[in-house]
């Protein structure tokens, strides 16, 4: 029988459950990554130290990827794991609440992305002299948007051959050529988080209106294709850092994509459940209303 088959002795179901749930768990390490590289790039990126309102611009990629785990949790938890029966009363709210929590969190990471693409196209031409006599006046190189090493004499030679661009905010240098890329990324993760939360407005919406059996094939399938075109672009904001060479920018944007789609999939199956139920609950009502009648006739004879 089909529902027998089994692929390496597990059903499966199982196997994709815990193909899901690996996913879950890369992306946990992918967090892990960020914060670590985040902490590395504090000296360069704020030589004075922070306080707490800058504290969402120094980790915006954590705090983001924080509150985006927290929020796939819970939306895993309301479209798969959780009953309609038991979703409701504190527990809803409860997860209502971590949700609004993750919801302010990825929106104070969108405006940390902001503030870091600002200082990134801060960028101005040096003209004080040749870098290697900097050393000890500008601190760091920028090779990435949140990779600086020291300025060296080993390695303040890479700014000879072409022209040398200061960021007065991160006292750093970087070359002519590095500096159209160091944009790109800094643009990319603006427009990947900002697409990202119009697409949670959106998976909110349908959890909503599904929890209230008001979300409509019409208004599911409209929804459907607002998502499809935010994650088209999402994809080409994935595709970009692979073409530019950014593979961890690229392998966690292809992660969060994944795991999207695992929860579009419980969505899925969610609302077409729904029909079914209300159907059952409407042949119940019908065959409760027969039998009075019938009993009423046979009270009559």
């Amino acid at each position: 029988m089909p529902s027998d088959r089994r692929i390496l002795g597990l059903k499966p179901e199982t196997l994709f459950q815990a193909f899901k749930y690996s996913i879950y768990t890369l992306i946990f390490i992918n967090f892990v990554y960020f914060l670590h590289e985040e902490y590395l790039a504090l000296a360069a990126r704020f030589p004075e130290g922070i306080g707490i309102e800058h504290a969402f611009d120094a980790f915006s990629q954590s705090a983001d990827s924080f509150g985006w785990l927290v929020l796939l949790l819970i939306f895993e938890l309301q479209t798969y794991v959780i009953s309609d029966e038991k979703l409701k009363g504190a527990l809803k709210w409860t997860l209502n609440i971590l949700a609004g929590l993750c919801y302010v969190l990825i929106i104070q990471a969108l405006r940390g992305y902001i503030n870091h693409m600002e200082v990134i196209f801060d960028f101005a031409p040096y003209v004080a002299g040749p870098a290697c006599d900097a050393i000890g006046a500008v601190s760091s190189i920028a090779l990435d948007i949140y990779e600086f090493p020291a300025l060296t004499a080993e390695n303040c030679t890479m700014f000879e051959l072409g022209e040398t661009f200061h960021n007065q905010h991160l006292n750093a240098f970087t070359s002519a050529e590095l500096l159209p890329y160091l944009e790109s990324l800094a643009v990319t993760d603006v427009v990947n988080a900002g697409t990202w939360v119009l697409i949670v407005i959106v998976l909110w919406i349908d959890i909503f209106l599904q929890l209230r059996r008001e979300l409509t094939e019409r208004l599911y399938k409209w929804n459907g294709v607002l998502k499809g075109i935010l994650y088209f672009t999402l994809i080409a904001c994935c595709s970009y850092w692979a073409w530019l060479g950014d593979f961890m920018g690229f392998w966690d944007a292809f992660l969060w994509i994944v795991a999207f789609f695992f929860i579009e999939m419980n969505l899925f199956k969610w609302h077409e459940a729904a029909p079914a139920d209300e159907d059952e609950e409407e042949y119940a009502r019908d065959a409760a209303v027969e039998r009075a009648e019938i009993e009423a006739e046979q009270g009559r004879r």
